[in-house]
Formats: structure tokens, C-alpha cells, sequence
């Protein structure tokens, strides 16, 4: 209830202060239980995902977060799983795993933080042992509400043809082939900017 509350809530909001601009949103079809992959530039990324989606999605958010009570728990209210960052949290990518195999879709930054450039191993990891098709996303100006309040820039999500995973599979399971997984996938998505 507090999901979809919220869902309308931002997109209401991604409408009238970041002028929202959606493209091929006919990609969203059949992506319920998908790895949704996107870049990340603001804050504002998971929550603006999250209410253009017609299915609820949960996404990870730094462990530090969690460390209030009452917002740890609102938090996980809104399907946001902890992960330590600086390391390899195998109970988060196992809970990530979990969640996917249940059919649930999973937001997913291949850079894992704003302030990184190069996509990490995990989301070719989690991709491969789970072969759950990719929906790459590319999101632009979600950074810049004051240039898109005054109507000089304005919020772009760009959807991409799903990655088939499956077509993966005979990679063997390894780190090497997590990361290039991993490139590709960022690939994918830094290409729908050039694209549109």
C-alpha cells in the first residue's frame, strides 16, 4: 500500500518539477522478474525506476542506512535490501539471487555507486547463476532538478531491448567472465543514450 502510495506520489512529481520524458516504454512488457539495469547519476535513481515500473521492484541501498531503526525498517517496507559497500557481501547477493528465483525484478547498478564509472563483477554474477534476462535502462538529468524545474533540461528514461541471459549460459562461472558480463550490460545501457 505504502509502495503504490509512493509509486504515484514520485511519478506525480517526475511529471510536473523534472518535465518527465519516457522512451520505449514498450520494452516494459513481459519484464517482470527481470535484473532491471540502469546507470547511476543521482539518488533520485531507484525511486524514479521504481514508479514508472508497473511492478513493484526491490533495489539495494548502502548498509549505513540501515543503521536508524524506524528508516532501516521503512526501508525494507519499500523491498530495499542492505549490501556493505567496499567489499563482497555474499549475504545480500544471495538475498538478490533469492528474490530473482522467486520471479521478483531487482534494480541493479552495474557501477554499484554514483561516484564510479566502470561496472563491477556482481551484476554479471548474479545474472549468470540465476540467467535472468536484462532490462537495461538509461536515466538522464535526474541530477539536475533545478535545470529541469525551469524547463531548460528535462528527465529522460530510456528503456532498451531486454539482454537475454540465457544466451550467456555457456560461459563458464567465473570472476573474468562476471566482469565482461558486466561491461556488456553498461555497454547496453550507455548505448541507449546514443541511440536516442
Amino acid at each position: 500500500m505504502l509502495y503504490r502510495f509512493l509509486q504515484i506520489f514520485i511519478l506525480f512529481l517526475m511529471k510536473i518539477f523534472w518535465h518527465l520524458k519516457i522512451i520505449n516504454k514498450q520494452q516494459i512488457q513481459n519484464a517482470r522478474g527481470c535484473i532491471i539495469a540502469a546507470n547511476h547519476i543521482s539518488w533520485f535513481d531507484p525511486p524514479f525506476i521504481g514508479s514508472i515500473l508497473p511492478f513493484p521492484i526491490n533495489y539495494l541501498a548502502k548498509a549505513e542506512l540501515f543503521h536508524n531503526k524506524n528508516f532501516g525498517k521503512l526501508l525494507k517496507k519499500l523491498h530495499a535490501i542492505p549490501i556493505k559497500r567496499g567489499t563482497i557481501d555474499r549475504k545480500a547477493i544471495e538475498l538478490v539471487k533469492e528474490k530473482l528465483l522467486a520471479k521478483e525484478s531487482v534494480l541493479i547498478f552495474p557501477e554499484g555507486t554514483r561516484k564510479s564509472s566502470k561496472a563491477k563483477s556482481g551484476i554479471g554474477k548474479i545474472a549468470l547463476e540465476t540467467e535472468k534476462d536484462i532490462l537495461p535502462i538509461y536515466i538522464e538529468n535526474s541530477d539536475k532538478f533545478w535545470q529541469c524545474l525551469i524547463g531548460k533540461k528535462r528527465l529522460k528514461i530510456i528503456f532498451g531491448e531486454k539482454i537475454k541471459v540465457p544466451e550467456f549460459s555457456h560461459l563458464e562461472k567465473t570472476k573474468e567472465n562476471y566482469r565482461k558480463l558486466a561491461e556488456t550490460i553498461l555497454e547496453r545501457i550507455n548505448k541507449l543514450k546514443d541511440e536516442n
